[in-house]
């Protein structure tokens, strides 16, 4: 049985988690938790509206994104296909698409931005104090994804909340920590700028947590909780509202990893030493920029040779 903890404010979303805010407030950052809303049947989230939403996403370049076919738990992004049609198509037959639509920062227009506001400051009173992993630039994205669809295994560096408002899905979550979920090389390709670097193994499933979300539940994904999801035999809308962390935190120590792993050093796990992650923050700035310009000399030098080799012909 639920226990409902910290009320809400009249007339808002009433974000509450579920059990001791003490405890939900004790696994950020760590485990998966779940949040009940009050958003379900709120006029911003009907397909209607969400027409115009998607809409508006698809003139911004990179604020839409939209994918269909029979997915396995184990593709990559980049090997589903695309959809190739007009959104409000995809849309208006939802049902039948085997889509999935992601409609990137909605926050761009006032009325989603209160409801994105309301939530950041729920989300602050349960971020610990240590400034590692203090949250900031909240982000609204909104998922539709027709019966049946999967999304497949993968991870993200952001602090992401998955929220139902409309259908019913099954989500499955990993433990940040568990190095034969997401390795230490994945984790660190993925910083490196490959957001496929995550790779499913059989098995997973067994150290998973799973949740079913229905209309007016949400659940708490860490950062590199690997995680997938199988939507249920109806229309999903979801929102995932999520924040960045310090880069210093993971990005940068990562790269740095990245470089030793690449010059032939087994570098020591993250979270080993809190001395050696610092040092590695101010080096991963570096071993950012040095392995940037590696790769634009490489590209240079490989578009050099293209143009010669043409010349010749």
């Amino acid at each position: 049985m639920k226990t409902l903890d910290q009320p809400g404010k009249a007339g808002s979303a009433n974000w509450q988690t579920v059990g001791p805010f003490e405890q939900a407030k004790a696994k950020m950052h760590r485990q998966p938790f779940r949040v009940t809303h009050e958003l379900v049947g709120n006029p911003l989230f009907s397909l209607p509206a969400l027409m115009e939403v998607a809409k508006q996403a698809a003139r911004r370049p990179g604020d839409l994104y939209a994918d269909t076919g029979d997915v396995k738990v184990a593709d990559k992004w980049g090997e589903i296909p695309l959809v190739d049609r007009p959104i409000d198509e995809v849309l208006n037959r939802i049902q039948s698409a085997g889509a999935w639509i992601i409609m990137k920062h909605v926050e761009i227009d006032p009325a989603y931005a209160a409801v994105l506001n309301e939530f950041a400051e729920f989300v602050r009173s349960l971020a610990p104090a240590d400034p590692r992993f203090s949250i900031s630039k909240p982000e609204m994205l909104i998922l539709i994804t027709s019966p049946k669809r999967l999304t497949s295994f993968h991870f993200d560096a952001e602090v992401n909340f998955l929220v139902q408002v409309q259908g019913s899905k099954r989500v499955w979550v990993c433990n940040p920590d568990d190095r034969f979920v997401t390795t230490e090389s994945e984790i660190e390709r993925y910083y490196m700028g490959n957001q496929s670097a995550g790779t499913y193994k059989p098995g997973v499933e067994d150290r998973a947590s799973t949740f079913e979300l229905n209309p007016g539940d949400a659940v708490f994904i860490p950062s590199h909780g690997a995680h997938w999801v199988q939507n249920a035999d109806n229309v999903s809308v979801s929102l995932s509202l999520n924040f960045e962390l310090p880069p210093s935190t993971y990005k940068y120590p990562s790269i740095t990893n990245y470089a030793l792993r690449r010059l032939g050093f087994q570098p020591r796990p993250l979270g080993k030493s809190l001395a050696a992650d610092r040092l590695k923050a101010v080096t991963g700035v570096v071993a950012l920029r040095s392995l940037t310009a590696v790769r634009w000399m490489k590209n240079r030098g490989q578009t050099s040779s293209s143009g010669r080799s043409m010349g010749k012909q």
